[in-house]
């Protein structure tokens, strides 16, 4: 009877520890991230690692929230479509919460407002929007930067897989100007002495993590960890970090 009794109890400990496994192991998320978008996210050359922003702000939330995760470098569109059909279990890219999206996938609370800017050459003669009208402006493809600039009538929009590209075209007198996001605008303005920003357009983009429908609870759980993070001060110290020269 004791050895029955020895045996049932090894058994039920080896059971429970499977299943405790099992369970440790879902907890381990795939994120994506176009590591193309410095200061939010991108890959350090001496390290050969993905840095930035949101590199740092998710790992804080992941900590917080007790999940384990890893980060997959994607692709923008990719990426976009990997998150709408469940591939990825998340993405933080400077992703911009936007109507058009939220039909496709579903976001955590916003962590980041910024808004869509014009960077040309110092020389230029580009100042507002309105400027921008017969002139070669560069984009991200199937960025919010792209979509506001290819509203405005007349203007010749090129696109390009990473925003430094379209830096490259503008430094190289390609094009005329580059729209995209002021904080990334802002490091290639810092880094170039020869670049300047002239003027923001009229929207407001927020930034929030893109999950797959279906995913309320992981999203519970991120946007109840993010509200600790926000509330220990973890954004203001990445944005010293990160944006503040």
């Amino acid at each position: 009877m004791k050895k029955f009794v020895s045996v049932t109890i090894i058994l039920i400990l080896l059971c429970t520890s499977i299943f405790a496994a099992c369970d440790s192991g879902s907890e381990k998320i795939r994120v994506a991230t176009d590591a193309t978008w410095p200061p939010f996210e991108y890959v350090d050359t001496d390290t050969n690692k993905i840095v930035g922003f949101d590199i740092d702000l998710f790992t804080a939330i992941a900590e917080e929230a007790g999940i384990e995760f890893e980060f997959v470098n994607v692709e923008w569109d990719p990426l976009l479509a990997g998150v709408a059909q469940g591939t990825y279990d998340a993405a933080i890219s400077s992703i911009t919460i936007r109507e058009d999206r939220l039909a496709d996938m579903s976001f955590s609370d916003p962590y980041f407002v910024a808004r869509q800017i014009i960077v040309v050459k110092t020389d230029s003669d580009i100042t507002g929007i309105s400027g921008l009208v017969g002139k070669k402006v560069g984009v991200q493809t199937g960025t919010t930067g792209d979509i506001e600039a290819s509203a405005v009538d007349g203007v010749n929009v090129t696109g390009y897989d990473e925003i430094g590209m379209a830096f490259v075209a503008l430094l190289s007198s390609q094009i005329d100007a580059v729209v995209c996001d002021t904080p990334v605008a802002s490091g290639y303005v810092s880094k170039y002495s020869n670049l300047k920003a002239v003027a923001e357009f009229p929207t407001i983009e927020e930034y929030g993590i893109a999950f797959p429908k279906g995913s309320d609870d992981l999203i519970e759980k991120i946007n109840a960890a993010l509200a600790n993070v926000k509330a220990d001060g973890v954004i203001d110290q990445l944005v010293q970090k990160w944006l503040v020269d």
